[in-house]
């Protein structure tokens, strides 16, 4: 007697042809979770927020709020305070503290003080010369203004110094320290010699020739480029990113100061980062980098030998044991060895890979499997849109889900996937808890017996649990009514001719669910 027997359910391997798969895996798998032995749906998505626009491209909840970008922005929260949140890509770097945004670079002094002497004096002549910072609310020191003219002071003369800028605007500058310089065995340094309210009033010397205290620390500061990108935050105070081939690093606990000493390049254009540790996954247009180090002025790059290029930055995504990011052979991993391999050699191969349009992908992740949000069109013009998860850890596989996601973001605290919903600017929870369950659809491989065969039965185990989520009916309906109602409230729900992209919607449609 012949009996086929199914105890496991994997995903999809669309590379193999039906009759080779092995046993568990499936030529569809639709809406299923595949992560406890059995065929479990998904849950439905609820609405938790909305994006500002309709073609936002960056999502992020934030203290409770969702922000968003019509740009490709990397964000990270700040190693110094928890209620301040750096970004790139919105222009030029910023920080945002509560609802307030400013620009990263602290401006520094534009023109050197003026010192004067007066009176006379006797005894050792010493020579001098000053330069002063600004210094936020928030505790951050500027560069240094261009030092000063020398004079040539005896004990007994006054020291005035003048020609201070007034206090600029739009970076909370609160106050100013002034420097000055002292020789010694092993050079001149400046050395702090008093801190006042910002101020373009003339400031007179007399700190004892004994009384210097801490070395100027930003002496080697530089401020953040204006076009930096792909930041991301590391251990021990640093932040790291890069313009074109070269990759930055920040003053530890001083993210607005990116010393140009600390720079790397590598030898092609930089595409995007990710961390693993006290390492950073370099990903460019041609091979990928491991540059691997505590602190900034230790850090090291080694190429990682793979010709895999990184086609497309919002790909990047950062899965914990690894990083992963479309390439042109298909989705890459790096791993904190420096190992890197295409992770889905076995589910795609190249043509199907190149189907999804993978320069277009935006990449996320959810239980610890990438998620591919991919936007395109088959050979016969229609529209081919929705969200492949990718199981990239062991057996790779693949399952299928309709969500159409233009911006998702996956928070690490609640291991929450979030996506702003393509043509809305509705964000939504993916696989929300306590949702109603979606219909799922699991397909087979074909199984090719030796004779033909008829089978007189079938059983089915089936737990019977998974199907709470009809008891809930009532609830989903009145939920989808009212989330229909705030839209129909809130304005146009994209029904009308030319209020939405072509193809966004069916024709004739709206954004209202069903």
């Amino acid at each position: 007697m012949v009996a086929i027997k199914l105890t496991g359910f994997t995903g999809e391997q669309p590379r193999l042809i039906p009759r080779l798969m092995p046993d568990t895996a499936a030529q569809s798998a639709i809406n299923v979770r595949l992560d406890d032995g059995a065929l479990t749906p998904m849950r439905k998505p609820a609405l938790t927020g909305q994006a500002e626009t309709t073609s936002a491209r960056t999502i992020r909840r934030w203290k409770g709020s969702w922000l968003s970008w019509d740009a490709e922005v990397n964000a990270a929260p700040g190693p110094v305070a928890d209620d301040r949140l750096y970004y790139t890509g919105d222009g030029v770097p910023k920080m945002r503290i509560g609802a307030d945004t400013y620009p990263l670079a602290v401006p520094l002094p534009s023109a050197p003080l003026s010192v004067t002497l007066s009176g006379s004096g006797a005894g050792d002549t010493v020579d001098r010369v000053y330069t002063y910072t600004w210094v936020t609310g928030f505790g951050e020191e500027s560069d240094p203004a261009p030092v000063s003219n020398a004079v040539t002071w005896q004990p007994g003369m006054t020291v005035t110094l003048s020609g201070f800028d007034n206090p600029p605007s739009g970076r909370a500058i609160t106050k100013q320290r002034i420097y000055r310089s002292q020789t010694g065995q092993s050079g001149t340094y400046f050395y702090f010699i008093a801190e006042r309210a910002a101020t373009a009033a003339d400031f007179v010397d007399t700190v004892a020739v004994d009384a210097l205290q801490e070395p100027l620390p930003a002496a080697s500061y530089n401020p953040p480029p204006d076009d930096l990108a792909g930041l991301i935050a590391m251990p021990n105070g640093m932040m790291a990113a890069f313009v074109g081939k070269k990759l930055y690093f920040s003053e530890p606990w001083q993210p607005h100061a990116w010393p140009e000493k600390y720079v790397l390049t590598t030898e092609s254009a930089i595409v995007g980062l990710g961390a693993m540790g006290t390492s950073i996954v370099v990903l460019t247009e041609a091979q990928p980098y491991m540059a691997s180090g505590a602190t900034p002025d230790s850090m090291q790059m080694v190429k990682i030998e793979q010709n895999l290029p990184c086609i497309n930055s919002r790909g990047i995504v950062d899965l914990g044991y690894a990083i992963a990011y479309p390439s042109n052979e298909g989705l890459v991993v790096v791993r904190p060895d420096g190992s890197c391999s295409v992770a889905t050699a076995n589910v795609f191969d190249r043509e199907r890979w190149e189907a999804l349009n993978p320069a277009s992908i935006v990449g996320c992740q959810y239980g610890g499997r990438y998620t591919a949000s991919f936007d395109t069109f088959g050979e016969d013009g229609r529209r081919l849109a929705g969200t492949l998860l990718l199981d990239i850890s062991g057996a790779s596989f693949l399952i299928r889900t309709d969500i159409q996601a233009a911006a998702a973001f996956f928070e690490v605290e609640t291991s929450r996937l979030f996506y702003r919903q393509t043509g809305t600017n509705r964000i939504l929870i993916f696989d929300a808890p306590n949702a109603a369950r979606e219909t799922l659809y699991w397909k087979s491989k074909q199984f090719v017996l030796p004779a033909p065969e008829n089978f007189g039965a079938i059983r089915i185990d089936v737990d019977t649990e998974i199907d709470e989520g009809s008891d809930n009916l009532e609830e989903e309906i009145a939920a989808t009514i009212a989330d229909n109602d705030a839209l129909i409230a809130a304005g146009s729900i994209l029904g009308d001719i030319a209020s939405s992209p072509v193809n966004a919607v069916a024709f004739a449609g709206d954004i209202l669910a069903p």
